[in-house]
């Protein structure tokens, strides 16, 4: 005969890692949230720390709980630009771990993190039993492969205004906030010579364009902080400029 409260369905195992619903990492189920939690290991990072460095060989994925992380590319004579900012939820690591090659860029912290890791093996593993897991990985290597496409195309046809004007919108969410009077206030984590890397301009370039939206009473900055006073017409003049 069952015992009283032996019919009680037992909570689901939950990950570690915290990561959002969205995540790849939500796939897994069962045994394969205990083979995960099993082999993950977080730890956490300041600001300035490496997490891996380009042409380490690669060992796992390293999955983001908190903070921010610059993905770093050295060139053949030691010039370094950012290329993209890794933020909470976001999983480093899986191209090349996919592509069997080393890292193909740093990953440096911007702001003090909180990662995790998971080793190659268990990773394979959990792809292996659970093949959903893959294909979000693959999604995700399409979607990048479009952003690279439309930087390539923002270089070529767009002025460093609108380019510095889309990247301080695409940094709204992550690093600005509202006042009570509707400026945003955005506290960069790059350096400028690290905004205008991240649109293919000059470090000199950009302080130009700052000016420019000054002048245009759009927005102004001070250090790494940025006032956008005119947010609306700032959406606008991007949307004009790329419309086609």
């Amino acid at each position: 005969m069952p015992k009283k409260g032996d019919d009680k369905t037992s909570a689901p195992v939950e990950l570690k890692c915290k990561v959002d619903d969205d995540s790849e990492w939500r796939t897994l189920n069962g045994d394969q949230v205990e083979l995960f939690n099993a082999a993950v290991n977080c730890r956490s990072y300041k600001a300035g720390e490496t997490v891996f460095m380009q042409d380490d060989p690669c060992k796992g994925l390293y999955i983001i709980e908190s903070g921010m992380i610059a993905v770093r590319k050295m060139d053949s004579e030691g010039r370094t630009a950012v290329i993209r900012l890794g933020y909470p939820g976001d999983s480093l690591g899986y191209r090349p771990l996919l592509a069997k090659e080393n890292h193909r860029a740093s990953a440096e912290v911007t702001k003090d993190s909180r990662v995790c890791f998971v080793d190659a093996k268990t990773t394979w593993q959990l792809i292996s039993k659970n093949p959903d897991l893959g294909l979000r990985f693959l999604e995700r290597i399409a979607k990048a492969m479009g952003e690279v496409e439309s930087r390539f195309f923002e270089v070529a046809a767009l002025s460093v205004r609108v380019r510095l004007v889309h990247l301080l919108i695409l940094l709204r969410d992550k690093c600005g906030r509202f006042s009570t009077d509707g400026t945003l206030v955005l506290e960069l984590p790059l350096t400028r010579q690290d905004l205008a890397s991240m649109i293919g301009a000059r470090p000199e370039s950009v302080s130009r364009a700052f000016h420019d939206l000054k002048e245009d009473g759009l927005a102004s900055s001070s250090g790494r902080q940025v006032h956008v006073t005119q947010y609306k017409r700032l959406i606008e003049e991007l949307h004009s400029n790329i419309s086609v």
